[in-house]
């Protein structure tokens, strides 16, 4: 009979129901309790200024994302002297208690889901009978997960309404013997029935139902012995380990905005460290960077507090970076960037740099990010996402990660399969059953704790977690800050699984492209920034300027903060996207600043009615082009060496000039390199390559053919776009209207005037230049869609099982069929400035300066441009957009088609100025093989030391050397953080360097004074 499911399991649930009603035995209201409705989200000094007015129980607040300040005063009566005295406060909403200005506690309830989240807080743990005081509640009426419309109804309905507001006392007897039923009989109804412990667990739970009587305190000891008695036995030597840790991973911004996750940021905080007095094996990990700056600059106080317990081991920074980034879409100097901001805050603030890379909810990682780790000091990375995967779920929980240079670094997934666990027997068990190396490993990790929107564990989930500490028939559960499991894990595990580049998420491939205006501000940023800090740094060595050292970190920090890995991807709400703009608005105007000061310290000076062209390179290869010549004088021919500039005389025609001829039946554009012909529907017919006698469009179809999708995935819709989408296609594009306008001889333009749709429209100027083959189309869309995906495609006269794209510091090959479920599942992938499909002689590439979503599927090459999603964000991509993209055909593959030099150009014109200096022409920096890219040049963090980043581009070894403007005393290579390693030998003003495939290598330079 004992071992029937149905009897014990409603017995046991009854049981444990009787103890959660005698928790908290005696209730009385609070002396006073009173309001006040804030103009926004003020501080706390400015809150307690406040007209308060009285209100009651049961009185509901908003509207949505208003902020009300509750005054409680209190008095606990002289009856209740000795015992344990809570505030027990439900408003229905994300609140914290506030004392003297200091937030002590998140107090957090919806009246959603099936436990309350936290809606206690502790007066004193013994009541001298008397006491008085009174303490601030500041209320945000929004949830955990802001108030989306995936959001129950039945929460958003309760949002606000102020439930109780009273004083308790807690029955700590009936509270502990809680914790040791419940944990019992979570074991008996999760282990194995066939297994040599699920029995004791039943009858031990069994037992403690028998000898306490539950309205007869005198009883609970007995009950308590039995479970002592029952958590005094031992696991074997042989059994798994659990790492657990605490854990509120925080959106820095998604269905909220910024100044929401301030906020949230103080109710967790306050609450880890609150909770660690009473549980001081409690550990809880913090792992953006920015977040801990938000808390040092708006609350030293609780930072203050933060700081003791992590000297003390309890509070965790870890993850190296500035916040948690997307890694698909920043570039690599941003990824750079995100270490080098983290680590040197940790560093600096906690005494040591971190050894992991935290980042468990992103959509995908990068093959670059293994090298970029290592070069940041970071040996380990965690994530979990990928656990999530569609086709094909990753193969190994604990694996050796190596990236496109052969970097490796220890990856573990928690086979929890959430970065959220609630620490339930359940859960923990189910943990080791899905681990996936059993045969190889002993010691996983375990992230508990409400997240997503933060809060953080609770006293629940601790003293279940007392309980798991060694029970048998379960893993061993101790808590272990993130590097301490990480070193148990590299010395536990044997002969780990080797994963070789991106770790592709299979979901959330629409991130690539929704919200495009968001993703062009942060490539122009990208640039504005690698040119103000190239420009900076020669104002500062050549001419003793100051170098802009604060402003630039400040501009980083914003640019940073906006790549969080749900503002850049697209997917949060559209008050987070209005503050982005912003922010890009305040990037632009201060590096526009900056870059106008520092080219003023040393270019030859602009003079509006100069009679000469002064052209400004700020990338590795010297450069010729058609640009717009100042002042409305017409078109030009400009050449700049590398990282420099020229003075010359405007150059108006050449030997070679492009033309531009149009019939009934289409145009066409052809210059002496290529020849590419239209129908008059702007679709490009062929594309001739006449260096190469080759045909670059496939016969009898159309390039440049927009593309509309029908775009509704099962869920996620700003994140998701399924296979599905694929098979509903429309070919699209009417011209409304041609204009002619450019002839040549320097470049022709045709503008066309489409309608994709009733709801977009969109205008086309088609641009070919004289002496080059890069065909250019420049767009301005009208976009008004619902659920419809934009695409243009290019189908290509070429062959080839895989298309190389463009990454950060390098480039990988995807397939272009769909042989495995590995090949299906990349119908959609990213990449940077380009994508290319070439056979071993010929190529061609379809750049792009805003766009990160790319396909090619057989011989179709197809760029994504506009989604229309309508959640989170029902505003989301609705409006005027402006982008380009082009097609570049070449000799041989990528690498050696000049492909890379090529994007780099497109995405960053010269920069041209009429002047009145003399011709002149001046590389301050330049190496002699085109795969080595200077990429970034700034000056060094600590000292007046310059630094140069530079990557091998091509995938293979290289050797190159480097000039620099003046003489070199030393050369020091250095790890991304900056810190020393070896030096290099230095002539004059060259060093010479050798590169492995995809090598990022940093230079520290001090150059003769």
């Amino acid at each position: 009979m004992l071992k029937h499911p149905t009897i014990t399991k409603g017995r046991f649930a009854r049981f444990a129901r009787e103890l959660k009603t005698l928790l908290y035995p005696e209730v009385t209201s609070v002396a006073k309790l009173s309001v006040y409705s804030a103009p926004g989200r003020i501080p706390y000094a400015e809150a307690i200024k406040g007209k308060y007015r009285s209100v009651r129980e049961g009185e509901i607040f908003g509207p949505a994302w208003s902020t009300h300040w509750f005054r409680i005063d209190y008095v606990i009566p002289n009856d209740w002297r000795g015992r344990e005295v809570l505030l027990h406060f439900d408003s229905s909403s994300e609140g914290c208690v506030w004392q003297n200005g200091i937030p002590l506690q998140g107090l957090t309830n919806y009246n959603w889901g099936p436990e309350d989240v936290r809606s206690y807080f502790t007066l004193t743990p013994r009541a001298r009978g008397g006491d008085r005081g009174t303490i601030y509640v500041e209320a945000a009426i929004n949830g955990m997960f802001g108030l989306s419309d995936g959001v129950a109804q039945t929460y958003k309905e309760n949002l606000g309404r102020l439930r109780h507001a009273r004083l308790v006392t807690r029955d700590r007897a009936v509270w502990d013997l809680l914790w040791d039923f419940t944990v019992i009989k979570e074991l008996a109804e999760h282990l194995p029935v066939d297994g040599p412990h699920q029995a004791h667990a039943l009858t031990t739970a069994n037992e403690i139902i028998n000898a306490v009587v539950i309205d007869e305190p005198g009883t609970y000891p007995t009950g308590r012995a039995l479970a002592k008695k029952f958590f005094a036995a031992r696991n074997g030597d042989r059994n798994h380990h659990v790492s657990a840790i605490g854990h509120a991973h925080i959106d820095t911004a998604w269905l909220w905005p910024l100044a929401e996750t301030m906020r949230k940021c103080y109710r967790t905080f306050s609450t880890a460290v609150c909770m660690m007095d009473e549980y001081p094996e409690y550990k809880f990990v913090c792992s953006q960077a920015q977040q801990l700056a938000w808390i040092k600059r708006q609350h030293p106080a609780l930072y203050a507090r933060i700081k003791a317990k992590a000297k003390k081991g309890q509070f965790v920074p870890a993850g190296g970076t500035w916040i948690e980034p997307d890694c698909n879409i920043p570039s690599g100097e941003s990824l750079v960037r995100q270490f080098l901001f983290g680590q040197r805050f940790f560093k600096k603030e906690f005494g040591k740099i971190c050894d992991e890379f935290w980042n468990p909810d992103v959509f995908g990682y990068s093959g670059a990010l293994p090298q970029i780790m290592r070069g940041a000091g970071i040996r380990f990375f965690l994530t979990q996402k990928l656990s999530w995967n569609q086709f094909n779920r990753p193969t190994s929980s604990t694996f050796l990660w190596e990236g496109i240079d052969g970097s490796s670094v220890l990856t573990h997934f928690p086979p929890t399969d959430t970065y959220n666990a609630m620490a339930t027997v359940e859960e923990i068990l189910r943990h080791y059953t899905r681990f996936k190396d059993k045969e190889r490993a002993n010691e996983s990790y375990m992230l508990f704790g409400y997240g997503d929107g933060g809060g953080g564990p609770t006293e629940e989930m601790l003293e279940r977690l007392r309980r798991m500490k060694n029970v048998p028939g379960a893993p061993d559960v101790t808590m272990r800050a993130p590097r301490d499991f990480f070193d148990r894990c590299e010395k536990d595990i044997v002969d780990p699984i080797a994963w070789r580049g991106e770790l592709y998420f299979e979901y959330h491939r629409g991130t690539y492209t929704t919200q495009a205006a968001n993703k062009r501000d942060n490539r122009r940023s990208e640039e504005a920034l690698h040119d103000v800090e190239f420009l900076a740094t020669l104002a500062f060595l050549l001419k003793g300027a100051r170098y802009p050292q604060a402003e630039m970190a400040r501009i980083w920090e914003t640019v940073l903060i906006n790549q969080f890995h749900d503002i850049i991807p697209g997917s949060s709400i559209n008050e987070v996207y209005q503050d982005s703009a912003r922010d890009y608005t305040d990037v632009f105007a201060a590096t526009a600043k900056l870059r106008v000061t520092a080219a003023a310290k040393f270019l030859p000076a602009e003079t509006k009615n100069g009679v000469h062209l002064l052209a400004l390179n700020t990338l590795s290869w010297s450069r010729r082009e058609v640009v717009e010549s100042p002042s409305g004088r017409g078109l030009s021919f400009v050449e700049a060496p590398a990282h420099g500039y020229s003075v010359a005389k405007p150059q108006t025609m050449t030997e070679h000039p492009v033309s531009l001829r149009k019939s009934s039946a289409g145009f066409t554009l052809e210059n002496s390199l290529v020849r590419a012909k239209f129908d008059a529907q702007g679709h490009l017919t062929s594309f001739f390559d006449k260096r190469h006698d080759r045909e670059c469009i496939e016969p009898g179809a159309r390039g440049n053919q927009f593309v509309l999708f029908e775009d509704k995935p099962e869920k996620w819709e700003a994140w998701d776009v399924e296979i599905y989408h694929l098979e509903k296609r429309r070919n699209v594009g009417l011209v409304r209207k041609v204009r002619t306008v450019e002839t040549g001889p320097l470049r022709a333009t045709i503008e066309l005037e489409i309608e994709i749709s009733p709801r977009c429209s969109l205008k086309q100027q088609i641009s070919l230049s004289a002496e080059s083959p890069r065909l250019d189309f420049a767009c301005q869309a009208d976009w008004r869609e619902k659920n419809q995906f934009l695409k243009v495609e290019f189908p290509l006269a070429l062959r080839s099982d895989y298309a190389t794209y463009e990454i950060q510091f390098g480039h990988v090959r995807r397939p272009t069929h769909f042989n495995t479920s590995w090949d299906v599942a990349r119908f959609e992938v990213s990449a940077h400035r380009w994508a290319d499909l070439s056979e071993p002689n010929f190529g061609v590439a379809l750049l792009n300066d805003s766009k990160y979503g790319y396909a090619c599927h057989g011989h179709v090459l197809r760029l994504s441009l506009l989604r229309a999603p309508k959640s989170p964000d029902a505003l989301a991509d609705m409006g005027k957009h402006h982008f380009r993209y082009a097609i570049y055909p070449h000799a041989s593959g990528p690498q050696m088609g000049g492909v890379i030099s090529e994007a780099a150009a497109f995405n960053q014109p010269l920069r041209v100025s009429a002047t009145s200096a003399n011709l002149q022409s001046e590389s301050f920096f330049s190496v002699n093989n085109p795969a080595v890219v200077i990429d970034t040049v700034k000056k060094a963090e600590d000292s007046g030391d310059l630094i140069i980043r530079l990557y091998e581009s091509h995938g293979a070894h290289q050797k190159a050397a480097i000039s620099v403007p003046g003489l070199l005393k030393k050369a020091i290579v250095t790890d991304i953080l900056e810190r020393e390693s070896g030096s290099l030998r230095t002539t004059k003003n060259q060093i010479s360097v050798a590169l492995r495939p995809f090598e990022v290598l940093t230079l520290k330079l001090t150059l003769v004074a």
